[in-house]
């Protein structure tokens, strides 16, 4: 392992890693628990919640244990497959081939490489390709291939490194940006709202390089800053890679994350920002006049971890400005101008590695315009504006988390059942659509497995 963090906090890591995963055999996600030797619970709070020590793993690329190039086991499969009831059936179908309501789906079936590629270089990865069970398509997933090293700046550690990848926020070691914020398990059959940040939308469709460092301003304070520069994949790449039509953004797509993190003992506390900005062509066009859309947000996130218990707190609030300098005038918004926030506030317990708990509060909220937020039967908005609030409850089961079945020992299992309530849905809590639907209507109760091994 390369040596870039002070003695001190080496010390405190190495011993976080051994109180969580102590006797216990390497049960983490496979690949990297292959690799490391150590116990899902050194880098996971179940999962994919990232401990401190889950963090210094994926900031010196995914590179940490005694092995120097890639193995057979660091190859894994993942399956995510659950059962849908929704409060009030939908009409037609939850989604193509499924029924109105009632329904079981094999959400996800992924295989990903995770782990080193040449350790000399600090070079590693995490690759994943994956099956969507709804959509009946394969197609590319996260992607975040990384070169990492250490140096000294000013007498203090600093760790750096490149990074190629394929969604903004995919990155990030903290749980608080939508790439890896919850809902960690969303419901593909669930109805969704209409709108969304771009910075989630674009997830998969772009490819961008970048920069990160990770500088210790002391032993226990850690300033980080991340800059990436995504390209959106051409039409005949993005159907290649299961992912087509391209999403259409011109230029090139600046993104940024700016934190700061304090650990201390079982604590560890952390602050930041992020955002980007893009250049969307108004839709079904690919070149010409221009739209611009910038996202800036705020998170924050609080950890308390031990052996027996492991408590997390997520805050995050995003504001996106939209100009409409060329979708106004085609006539696709009503608007030249307009705004679009989100808040999410999420609470998690872990006791003993084995039972966990989660709620998660969603609002989103914009000024109306009816070009974007138009009525429609299901998914309309009758009075042109986003407004959607939901409560999300969570329950899970980790049986392995201790260890798995001899025969089977390298599975890890998470069974969970969600319940999300929605008070207004697209604007309005009754009629929200135009066509008689209330909000409540939308309720959802998801429960299944997600399966790794």
């Amino acid at each position: 392992m390369r040596r870039f963090i002070t003695s001190t906090t080496a010390f405190s890591l190495a011993g976080l890693a051994g109180l969580l995963a102590f006797s216990r055999p390497a049960q983490a996600i496979p690949a990297f628990a292959a690799q490391t030797g150590l116990a899902c619970a050194a880098c996971h709070i179940g999962f994919p919640q990232l401990t401190p020590f889950g963090r210094l793993f994926k900031l010196e690329g995914y590179t940490l244990g005694d092995q120097t190039y890639p193995r057979a086991h660091n190859f894994s499969a993942m399956l995510e497959a659950g059962y849908t009831y929704l409060n009030k059936s939908v009409p037609g179908g939850l989604a193509p081939d499924y029924p109105p309501n009632n329904a079981w789906s094999i959400q996800q079936t992924s295989l990903f490489y995770g782990g080193v590629l040449d350790k000399n270089l600090g070079l590693g990865a995490f690759i994943q390709g994956t099956f969507d069970g709804v959509a009946h398509q394969f197609h590319w997933d996260n992607t975040d291939i990384r070169f990492a090293q250490s140096a000294k700046l000013a007498g203090r550690q600093i760790l750096y490194g490149v990074t190629f990848n394929n969604a903004p926020g995919l990155t990030d070691v903290w749980n608080t940006l939508p790439a890896w914020g919850y809902p960690f398990i969303p419901d593909e059959l669930g109805v969704s709202p209409t709108a969304g940040l771009q910075i989630s939308g674009l997830a998969q469709s772009v490819v961008g390089v970048g920069g990160y460092a990770a500088y210790y301003l002391t032993p226990a304070d850690m300033l980080y800053g991340e800059f990436d520069a995504y390209k959106s994949l051409p039409n005949h790449t993005a159907y290649a890679l299961g992912v087509g039509p391209a999403n259409g953004v011109g230029g090139t797509i600046p993104y940024w994350r700016l934190a700061l993190q304090h650990s201390v003992g079982e604590n560890s506390y952390e602050i930041g920002t992020s955002g980007l900005v893009d250049h969307p062509y108004p839709s079904g066009f690919s070149h010409g006049p221009q739209d611009d859309i910038t996202d800036l947000g705020l998170d924050a996130q609080i950890q308390h971890i031990t052996a027996n218990q492991a408590i997390s707190l997520q805050a995050s609030w995003y504001h996106e400005s939209q100009h409409w300098g060329a979708s106004f005038p085609a006539g696709n918004t009503a608007n030249l101008n307009d705004t679009l926030n989100q808040e999410t506030v999420t609470v998690s317990y872990l006791w003993h590695q084995m039972f966990g708990a989660t709620e998660s509060f969603t609002n989103i909220a914009g000024n109306a315009d009816s070009g974007l937020y138009a009525a429609a039967p299901i998914s309309g908005n009758a009075n042109g504006k986003p407004n959607t609030a939901s409560f999300t409850t969570e329950l899970d089961y980790y049986p392995f988390n201790k260890g798995g079945p001899k025969f089977f020992p390298w599975v890890n299992a998470k069974f969970f059942l969600e319940g999300t309530i929605y008070p207004y849905f697209n604007g309005l809590a009754h009629n929200y659509d135009g066509n008689g639907r209330s909000a409540a209507n939308n309720d959802i109760v998801f429960g299944g497995i997600w399966l790794v091994f």
